[in-house]
């Protein structure tokens, strides 16, 4: 433990002052650098941005918004549990993601230029059960992940506050409801150019906190194999290898479960998805997406060895009596001198800042066009569509994602009725939900890149997957369901979702194989009997950019074939 330690009272004052450094940092770039821009928001450019992000504002902003406070937990914890294996696979699930998006982005901004997610794509491409299936699994996700990042923020900042990692009561309510209303604020304001702006603030602050937290780790303990303590030397060993589980198969088993289930979780993040539009042309999208992909390696790797000398350091305490391996860093940040936990806090909020505002832009653009239906059907906006109603159409579409998205993600994340706390709910835990649903439908919604896949097929597809799913978690693998430890209130069905460390089982390794596998299959099989009839997707409806704010710049160059990533 730190001689020093870093008081309640100090941590509010970090919590709340590295959030208006931000907003003002925002502020100050805006009115020198972008001012025009924003004086003149439109609605597409509040949810889309069309066509003005060059490749260093988008490196900044997809490595921001991917890089989460969930790192300081379950990147350690994965370090720990599978060694380098384990981290590399979970460093590449965080850029396939991104290669992805950098592949299929210029057949969507080809073919639906005026978009503002991958969902106005899924829309034209397969109409709108598709849509409504894809939609509330994207809500879903962001939800869970919104939930997970405040519940990482709060965490931390009990952990470091009062030098204890036991919670002080009521000790979660502030700082997670201190961080979503600024962001929601901000994002509310200016929409998704503003947080484009933030990403700027919240990447390179991200990046540098997190170089710094790693060389704390060197201020506290010796390196291990300068270390007089034989333990230590065995401990550094074993991470470094195999991780505790001792076996390199199990080491590639949970690399392969976290890149299928990081991968078809981000796919269906708008917030990512809105990028892709943002982008000035196609060839900044590519290159942005290679930044973030740079950006994010060493990130990932600074945190893995974060985890390696926790354990080296800490050995079996981390995980015998009590599961503690996610809180890995904060163990070791406990042992710093104030001064560290103070950037150590900085960090967590930066993180936990750059996903919000992510999330909380991508829902309001995937909500945008069920607003306006909603308000057109009721007849409270005569003519929704109407330029003229934009900014009340803006401010209705941010109270409904607040109330849809950042309440109830506020409410799990503040553990009110203890839930969570009872029950051992961990980040991790909150993730393998979230990953779960969106590997019911990615696959199906990619395979709409061939003209040859019938939406009824996609529709199968769907529903085959979240079928799967159901049936591998209810009845699990190997009887891993009923193997819960003692402390676990609940056994039977479904168990392995919320246990800690549920998502490296047997039952998460099939259900990630599976489940993606098996919507695609059955998706294609579907199309079969379609295709034989002759069936091809007409095309994507011709949208008139002429009175809009969306320029045509970008598009030239991309083959009308689905899926030429190289063509920019």
């Amino acid at each position: 433990m730190a001689s020093t330690i870093l008081e309640l009272e100090a941590a509010n004052g970090v919590l709340y002052g590295t959030l208006l450094f931000m907003i003002i940092s925002t502020i100050i770039i805006g009115s020198v650098f972008h001012k025009d821009q924003l004086k003149t928001l439109t609605n597409n450019g509040y949810h889309g941005a069309h066509n003005t992000q060059g490749f260093i504002s988008l490196s900044l902003s997809f490595f921001a918004s991917s890089a989460g406070a969930w790192i300081l937990y379950t990147v350690p914890e994965a370090a720990i549990l599978g060694g380098p294996v384990a981290v590399a696979g979970y460093t590449i699930s965080c850029l396939v993601p991104l290669l992805i998006f950098a592949c299929v982005g210029p057949y969507m901004r080809r073919n639906v230029p005026t978009a503002y997610t991958f969902f106005d794509y899924v829309q034209g491409r397969f109409g709108t059960p598709v849509n409504i299936y894809a939609t509330l699994i994207s809500l879903f996700y962001m939800f869970l992940y919104l939930s997970a990042e405040f519940k990482s923020l709060g965490d931390s900042f009990c952990s470091l506050a009062e030098g204890s990692l036991e919670r002080p009561d009521n000790c979660l309510l502030g700082p997670v409801i201190g961080t979503s209303m600024a962001t929601l604020v901000y994002t509310a304001i200016g929409g998704l150019p503003v947080s484009l702006l933030t990403d700027k603030v919240q990447g390179v602050g991200v990046f540098i906190f997190t170089i710094l937290v790693a060389i704390a780790t060197f201020t506290v303990y010796d390196l291990p194999d300068e270390s007089d303590d034989p333990k230590v030397k065995d401990n550094w060993e074993l991470a470094t290898s195999t991780g505790i589980n001792d076996d390199y198969g199990e080491s590639f088993k949970m690399a392969f479960i976290l890149i299928s289930a990081v991968t078809c979780a981000n796919l269906m993040h708008a917030g990512f998805q809105q990028r892709i539009f943002a982008a000035e042309n196609n060839r900044n999208l590519i290159l942005g997406a290679m930044g973030g992909v740079l950006l994010t390696i060493p990130c990932m790797c600074f945190f893995g060895v974060i985890g390696f000398i926790a354990f080296a350091n800490k050995g079996d305490t981390l995980v015998v009596p009590d599961y503690l391996a996610f809180l890995a860093t904060f163990f070791v940040i406990h042992d710093t001198a104030v001064g560290w936990q103070v950037l150590g806090l900085i960090l967590a909020v930066l993180m936990v800042a750059s996903s919000a505002d992510t999330i909380q832009t991508g829902c309001a653009a995937l909500l945008q066009p069920i607003t306006r239906l909603a308000l057109g059907k009721s007849g409270l906006v005569r003519e929704p569509s109407d330029p003229k109603n934009d900014k009340l159409v803006g401010v209705i579409n941010f109270v409904l994602t607040a109330c849809l998205i950042n309440i109830p993600a506020i409410i799990l994340a503040s553990d009110v009725n203890k839930y969570t706390s009872k029950n051992s709910v961990s980040v991790l835990s909150l993730f393998v939900l979230a990953d779960l649903a969106c590997a019911t439908c990615c696959v199906p919604l990619l395979m709409g890149l061939s003209n040859r896949i019938h939406p009824l097929a996609a529709f199968v597809g769907c529903l085959t997957g979240f079928t799967l799913a159901m049936i591998i978690y209810g009845v699990g693998v190997d009887d891993e369901n009923d193997k819960v430890a003692p402390w676990y209130e609940y056994q039977g069905a479904f168990s392995m979702l919320l246990k800690p460390g549920g998502l490296y089982s047997d039952t998460a390794l099939t259900a990630f194989i599976v489940v993606p596998v098996g919507s695609g299959i059955m998706t294609l099989v579907s199309s079969i009997p379609f295709v034989l009839k002759g069936y091809r997707f007409p095309g994507f409806p011709k949208n008139d950019t002429s009175n809009s704010d969306v320029t045509a710049r970008g598009f030239d160059g991309i083959s009308s074939v689905p899926g030429n990533c190289a063509s920019a």
